[in-house]
């Protein structure tokens, strides 16, 4: 058993809050400061079917990805869904907690992972130019690679199997720029070229970013947003179980890709 507190303490150093992008609402979200923690669960999004698990299994906090309130909400009655999943919370003494840009951002988050899973060389913070952020990493390959054998490397790393690609594919990757989530805008793409890499990697990618792409003869590698963010979770359960050794934390089984591939 941990105090809340506590474990909101070491997700600051894993994720410290001043890295997030300007705007994010991030950190604790729902609940009561002095929560006893036993059990916790890890997901991407606090979603109805998560919380319940949550609730069926005893825990006291889930850790989220994305932020479970994000805009401002005027009303938490239960004819929405927001707010039948804030009062179903509340009433099973569910805390809710999440760390979004800024563990993309931080040494030990989503991105600087990637870059280790990659096993990549002399990486460095990427991202649009004159960014306060800075997220995203670039960095070199340790050997060349064709662009269809990063994707299915990828596609491995990621358990993904919704992988898609722009460029040729037998093309010869060496330098790769990436941002997990939805940063598939054509500013990183361009961004991208800018500062030397061969190939961009990201999610939820227009199609004029992708002909921008094609037309400029430039790797580009399109990812499922659900696999490339979720590939942190076992890291930071990990991360957690070794500090508290106490607590329980369990990656959530009913979570799911809201996508199918077909």
């Amino acid at each position: 058993m941990t105090k809340l507190g506590k474990i909101i303490d070491y997700m600051n150093a894993i994720a410290p809050p001043e890295q997030k992008e300007e705007g994010d609402n991030i950190g604790f979200l729902v609940g009561r400061i002095n929560s006893q923690i036993t059990k916790c669960v890890l997901c991407l999004d606090a979603t109805l079917e998560v919380i319940q698990e949550s609730a069926q299994i005893g825990a006291q906090l889930i850790i989220s990805h994305h932020p479970f309130i994000y805009k401002p909400i005027s009303t938490i009655t239960d004819q929405t869904l927001q707010g039948k999943k804030i009062l179903y919370a509340i009433k099973h003494n569910i805390n809710i907690f999440s760390a979004h840009t800024n563990l993309d951002a931080s040494e030990q988050g989503i991105n600087d992972y990637i870059a280790r899973l990659l096993d990549l060389q002399n990486v460095q913070r990427f991202d649009v130019q004159d960014s306060p952020w800075q997220g995203g990493r670039i960095g070199d390959l340790k050997e060349p690679i064709a662009l269809i054998d990063l994707a299915n490397k990828l596609k491995n790393i990621f358990e993904d199997d919704s992988v898609r690609l722009t460029g040729k594919k037998d093309k010869l990757v060496r330098k790769i720029a990436f941002i997990s989530g939805g940063a598939g805008k054509t500013e990183y793409l361009r961004a991208a070229i800018d500062m030397g890499a061969d190939c961009y990697i990201s999610c939820d990618f227009s199609h004029h970013a992708a002909l921008e792409a094609q037309e400029r003869d430039f790797g580009l590698i399109l990812c499922s947003h659900y696999c490339m963010e979720r590939v942190i979770l076992k890291r930071l359960q990990e991360l957690l179980a070794n500090r508290f050794d106490t607590v329980q934390f369990i990656i959530s089984s009913k979570e799911k890709n809201p996508i199918d591939t077909i």
